[in-house]
């Protein structure tokens, strides 16, 4: 999900402009979402793919295990 909001990036510390980079939501609604914004670079960098093969990387994999627990 793109950042509504400007903001330093989570990992490398970088501004990272509104619209310009990745917001990761972390932790249960119980016990209050956490939100982590990174960069691009970063972002493809920790997810172990790239824009075109986003949707087989990592983290894709993670949500939609994610959303098939409910949480």
């Amino acid at each position: 999900m793109t950042n509504r909001y400007a903001g330093a990036c989570h990992a490398c510390g970088r501004h990272v402009a509104r619209a310009e980079g990745e917001l990761e939501t972390t932790g249960h609604r119980r016990r209050g979402k956490r939100h982590k914004l990174w960069c691009m670079p970063c972002y493809n960098a920790s997810d172990n793919s790239g824009p075109d093969d986003r949707a087989c990387g990592n983290r894709a994999y993670e949500d939609q295990c994610a959303r098939a627990a409910g949480y």
